[in-house]
């Protein structure tokens, strides 16, 4: 081995060259394209800064290319493209100058990192001119042929590992949703005598179980809040700490238990008391429709969340399971196409209301079933990690002439 000028691979074997990008390939953003070229339809594959958008009856190459992400948080990324297709502004086309190695070529450009030579933070973006004077390692045309047979024979096999691990994690996931959907809508008895709810994509219910609208089912139920001009110096105070600020980002597990930002302000205390309390009952009816959580200490929500408070009427976590489908159901589309609810739609949905003890015994069994289901689907999310961890690892001991093949 001996040193290089290339950050990201300070050794290459001895006979390896460096080469700026420029010297192998010529790069060119794609065309500009808008929504209404897009074709549901459509004979020619679309691709943009983070891959594949959609389809349209145009198209800007035909061949086998290398992809850069131009602009986004992802910018750097790299795709391939293959026959016909259409590059949009956002994606940088490689060309290269003599015949050369698509695979070898594509996965030295992914081990090279291009995102960190990103320009902005608002809206990042890589610059053709900055990505032209990048070196990368050379090895020479044999070896580049042996590295792209080699890694398209690896490559190939984790990748059908990976896929047959998510087909796996993703029949279980479907099981877990069939079971929350079989208890609460039929219940636990399968004995139980049936009747029509009234309503075509619930079906049949237990005949003793009630129909219920949402505003009747829960007397109490708030919206959030969103800082703004008029009360945005709340939330920088400093004065004293000790409520917490969630989004619907935060809706990652079933108790949202970390603070994403500590209000302080005293007068919050006096004059804004918190809109979750402890063991409320969270879900999100905007954008992320059926993000649904339970607070663990007493929060600030915003405008998009519903929080419902604990109630001896009802066993919230028997709804913690029937409410996303409710919700899903009930969402309307906006002018963008997104899934929304507003504050009318939500009180008048209908719900399936089983007697009390009913709701508890629903939900311990649920709470039982899918526990040992998402430890089984977290496993094998695991060795899914493991095997995209030993992909990167292998990608980069080939590129780099750590391994050779």
């Amino acid at each position: 081995m001996k040193p290089s000028h290339i950050d990201w691979c300070p050794m290459i074997p001895d006979h390896w060259e460096e080469k700026r990008i420029k010297d192998i390939a010529f790069l060119q953003s794609g065309n500009s394209i808008t929504a209404m070229d897009f074709v549901e339809d459509g004979k020619f594959p679309v691709y943009g800064g983070n891959g594949l958008r959609g389809y349209t009856n145009t198209y800007t190459n035909e061949g086998d290319y290398v992809l850069i992400g131009r602009q986004g948080a992802l910018c750097g990324n790299i795709n391939y493209a293959h026959g016909k297709f259409y590059a949009s502004e956002h994606a940088v086309v490689v060309y290269p100058k003599k015949e050369e190695i698509t695979l070898w070529l594509g996965e030295t450009l992914r081990t090279a990192n291009l995102n960190r030579l990103s320009m902005t933070a608002a809206q990042p973006g890589l610059a053709v001119s900055t990505l032209n004077l990048q070196f990368i390692p050379f090895p020479p045309k044999d070896e580049r042929i042996r590295i792209a047979k080699y890694l398209d024979k690896k490559l190939s096999e984790i990748d059908h590992q990976v896929s047959l691990l998510t087909s796996k994690r993703d029949a279980y996931l479907r099981l877990k949703k069939s079971i929350i959907n079989h208890a609460v809508t039929h219940g636990l008895n399968p004995n139980v005598k049936m009747k029509d709810s009234g309503i075509e994509w619930i079906g049949e219910v237990p005949e003793h179980w009630e129909m219920c609208r949402f505003k009747d089912a829960f007397r109490r139920w708030t919206t959030g809040i969103t800082p703004d001009s008029k009360n945005y110096k709340y939330f920088e105070s400093d004065i004293c700490k000790g409520y917490t600020w969630v989004t619907i980002s935060d809706f990652l597990e079933k108790y949202i238990s970390q603070s994403n930002l500590n209000l302080s302000d005293e007068s919050i205390k006096l004059f804004m008391p918190p809109l979750s309390l402890k063991g409320s009952l969270m879900f999100s009816f905007k954008l992320s429709v059926g993000k649904i959580a339970f607070a663990d200490k007493d929060l600030y929500t915003n405008e998009a969340i519903v929080s419902i408070p604990p109630n001896n009427g009802q066993c919230l976590e028997y709804y913690y399971y029937m409410l996303p489908n409710v919700l899903h159901e009930n969402a309307t589309e906006n002018i963008y196409g997104a899934k929304m609810l507003n504050q009318k739609i939500i009180a008048n949905m209908l719900m399936v209301v089983p007697p009390l003890p009913e709701q508890r015994a629903i939900a311990t069994y649920l709470d039982d079933k899918c526990a040992k289901i998402d430890t089984i689907v977290s496993n094998l999310d695991k060795q899914i990690s493991r095997y995209a961890d030993l992909k990167r690892s292998l990608i980069d001991e080939v590129i780099t002439g750590k391994r050779a093949v």
